[in-house]
């Protein structure tokens, strides 16, 4: 929750622990929360997500020689989406990087700003760099919806057209906004950073209105049935230290003409070999029960891999789940998988409670709001 004195009370919050955060559940209503981002704008409270500042005249050229993708050639108004790994190719964290002229600001998922700052410091020992965990020092809201453009602009008044992770430096009342697009829910989303102490000036100006430029408050379980919808992991949850980008965010987080990075030499021998072990995974599940994360899926008794997040689908009725499955237990002939080679589509088996609920493996996404 935001640092501020937003009144999410007010709106009827319903607060609760999400992987062991307090955070607002629902505002009484997922339902409409739902339906306000598929057809106006939702706006949603992300300010426990972890913020660093990069400082130096080497941020660039260092960040780009240890991320996984692209840093270097970006110029003030840009960003991108990377990963940190370890030297074997596995994910420390995933993080969008925002190039602004005095510095870079990285977003990560909340409780990783520290773990990635450490271990940037650990490659940062001869470069002109200075990494600062500003998490406090920002407020984020975002904006995400069908009409989010309109719900901003009614506020912070003509915006540019910005590109996926780009970024526009504006003023709002005399404060200065850092307005970026994000990718949270499958629609439009943008991520508004303001300073902390003036966030709850912000989120009051920003919700309301009418028609295309209304704007509902929304909770995290609304967030995640949209991500899951959409097929979009979430570091922590599907990206963590058994995955390396090839198996789920290769197409989004990797260059293969760069140059050298840590991790590089896995991920690369993998592509090469254009064949994943294991992919992310859409899975449609029969039932009532959410599988936990980390449930079992199995094929024919034998276990062939992991439920990440399990949600009650909307736009997609029914219980779907993003999870990894491993390649041989893939049906052959479908679309590519988030890996980027592979099939989709067979029949396995999720450990419910003790028990097996069947499964089918779908494609991803599961919504697709463009379609």
């Amino acid at each position: 929750m935001l640092e501020t004195a937003i009144s999410h009370d007010d709106l009827g919050a319903v607060s609760g622990d999400f992987h062991g955060r307090p955070a607002v559940l629902h505002y009484g209503d997922a339902a409409a929360e739902y339906q306000a981002v598929r057809t106006a704008a939702g706006l949603c409270d992300l300010s426990q997500r972890g913020k660093l500042r990069m400082t130096g005249a080497d941020r660039q050229h260092f960040l780009h020689r240890v991320v996984t993708n692209d840093v270097e050639q970006l110029t003030a108004g840009e960003g991108v989406y990377a990963c940190m790994l370890t030297p074997q190719g596995k994910i420390i964290s995933d993080m969008t990087v925002h190039v602004r002229v005095e510095d870079l600001l990285i977003d990560v998922e909340p409780g990783m700003a520290g773990v990635l700052r450490d271990t940037l410091d650990r490659y940062a020992l001869i470069d002109d760099v200075e990494i600062e965990d500003v998490t406090a020092r920002y407020g984020l809201i975002g904006v995400c919806g069908r009409k989010a453009e309109a719900c901003l602009q009614r506020v912070a008044g003509p915006l540019h057209p910005l590109p996926p992770c780009g970024h526009a430096e504006i003023e709002w009342n005399g404060l200065p906004l850092t307005v970026a697009r994000s990718r949270r829910t499958g629609e439009r989303d943008y991520d508004v950073y303001v300073p902390a102490e003036n966030a709850d000036e912000l989120w009051k100006a920003l919700l309301g209105g009418e028609g295309d430029a209304s704007c509902l408050p929304v909770g995290i379980d609304t967030l995640e049935v949209l991500r899951v919808e959409a097929g979009i992991p979430r570091c922590t949850a599907e990206l963590d230290d058994r995955v390396i980008p090839n198996e789920a965010v290769k197409d989004r987080a990797v260059s293969f003409t760069k140059g050298c990075y840590i991790g590089q030499e896995p991920v690369v021998m993998m592509e090469h070999r254009g064949r994943p072990n294991r992919l992310l995974t859409g899975l449609a599940i029969e039932g009532d029960t959410l599988p936990e994360r980390n449930a079992v899926i199995q094929k024919d008794g034998k276990d062939a891999g992991w439920i990440t997040t399990a949600v009650h689908g909307r736009s997609v009725p029914g219980i779907i789940a993003l999870g990894f499955v491993r390649r041989r237990y893939r049906a052959s002939g479908g679309q590519s998988g988030p890996g980027g080679s592979g099939g989709s589509g067979g029949q396995v088996d999720v450990v419910v409670n003790g028990g097996l609920a069947a499964a089918e493996i779908e494609d991803l996404p599961f919504f697709d709001p463009g379609r």
